[in-house]
């Protein structure tokens, strides 16, 4: 089995530095040639399920993705609801509380009016574990989505704790691709995407 997670495309908020989360940021332009140029190099891969997060900005991700499978719109695999802190730049959350800055390590730190980093984890890994026991050794499986999503999938298939959140960077259009086998990851491999040569390497 071939798992890609997919990163949407820069969106008004991340070029505004807003905390976003799952409110409805439309791509930005630069976002919009990202999500042409990742959708030329995806669309050479025969996926034989394809999921998205609701919200624009992964959805208009994978807009030209030349695929005749239909992609499933799943609510479970939204961002973290940040809640009333939403709108604001994220340099302006940090200073109302440090430990904003890196959720994982108080993951039981709820956003006001939102979730927690626990919650946000729990309810994505719910929606894989229950997805993936209709999966195939043979299927390849595309899901576009967002930070969270691609972090708290990345935790699931890892088989890890909490604690050990992965807080490496991942840009917008990059992939985190995983082989697996018997439920466990053989290979795993981060796939950025190049801004000179507008290709995955």
């Amino acid at each position: 089995m071939e798992i890609y997670l997919l990163r949407h495309g820069t969106s008004l908020a991340n070029e505004q530095q807003l905390v976003c989360g799952s409110s409805d940021y439309a791509l930005s332009g630069k976002g919009i040639e990202q999500a042409s140029r990742v959708c030329q190099e995806l669309s050479r891969i025969p996926f034989t399920r394809i999921y998205s997060s609701p919200l624009s900005r992964a959805v208009n991700t994978i807009a030209e993705l030349n695929s005749p499978i239909i992609v499933n719109i799943e609510d479970q695999i939204k961002e973290l609801n940040t809640g009333d802190v939403s709108h604001i730049t994220l340099p302006e959350l940090w200073s109302r509380d440090e430990r904003y800055r890196q959720p994982w390590l108080s993951p039981d730190l709820q956003y006001p009016g939102g979730e927690t980093f626990r919650e946000m984890v729990a309810r994505i890994s719910e929606w894989y574990n229950t997805r993936a026991k209709y999966w195939s050794d043979s299927d390849k499986i595309l899901i576009v989505g967002h930070e969270g999503t691609l972090r708290s999938i990345y935790l699931n298939l890892m088989h890890l704790e909490l604690t050990d959140y992965p807080d490496f960077p991942i840009g917008n259009c990059d992939c985190l691709y995983f082989e697996n086998s018997d439920n466990k990851v053989i290979r795993f491999e981060h796939i950025k995407l190049n801004g000179t040569e507008g290709e995955l390497n």
